[in-house]
Order: C-alpha cells, then sequence, then structure tokens
C-alpha cells in the first residue's frame, strides 16, 4: 500500500471485520424476545440493521480509498455481507411491490 501507513491499513482492515461481525451477530439476534408481534420493535430493528449496513458500506469505501482490496480476507468478507444483505433487500422491495400489485 504505497504512501498510506500501515497502521492506518490495518485499522481500517480490523474496522471493516468488526463492523461485518457486529452486523451479523446483531441480524442473528432478531428483534428482542416476545417482540416479533410488536410493529415498532421490528421497525426499530430493521432501521438498526439499515444503519448497520451504511455504517459498513462508509466502512468499505474508506479502505478502497485506501488502496485495500479483496485480497484482505476481512474486507473481502465485509464486501460479500454487504452484497447479500442488498441481495436480500431487493428482493423484499420486489416482493412487496408484488403484494402492492395484488392487493
Amino acid at each position: 500500500m504505497k504512501g498510506i501507513p500501515s497502521a492506518l491499513v490495518a485499522e481500517l482492515e480490523a474496522a471493516a471485520m468488526r463492523v461485518a461481525e457486529d452486523y451479523g451477530a446483531f441480524i442473528a439476534r432478531g428483534p428482542a424476545p416476545g417482540t416479533h408481534d410488536d410493529a415498532k420493535a421490528f421497525a426499530a430493528h430493521h432501521a438498526a440493521a439499515k444503519s448497520a449496513l451504511a455504517h459498513l458500506e462508509h466502512v468499505l469505501k474508506l479502505t478502497r480509498a485506501a488502496g485495500i482490496g479483496e485480497e484482505v480476507a476481512g474486507v473481502a468478507h465485509a464486501n460479500a455481507l454487504l452484497a447479500q444483505a442488498r441481495g436480500a433487500l431487493a428482493g423484499e422491495a420486489e416482493e412487496e411491490e408484488d403484494d402492492g400489485a395484488s392487493g
């Protein structure tokens, strides 16, 4: 990584991995127990997940700007997670459109 301090490279790599791991753990936990029928709790959990994805996207933009590529395991994992989440969100949007068209 030309011209970029190795400490910054290491910090960005660690940040990408940490954000990706935290996002995965947050999603796995789901909304608080007993709140699955609570629309507000679900909406809050969904908003928090989208916010975490935005954070991950910003960290990945910083890694690209620093010249850190896919060869770094943490960055590759974070990019894959972001692509998977985007795909899931696109699928949800299509389902909502289909529901709206049939209703």
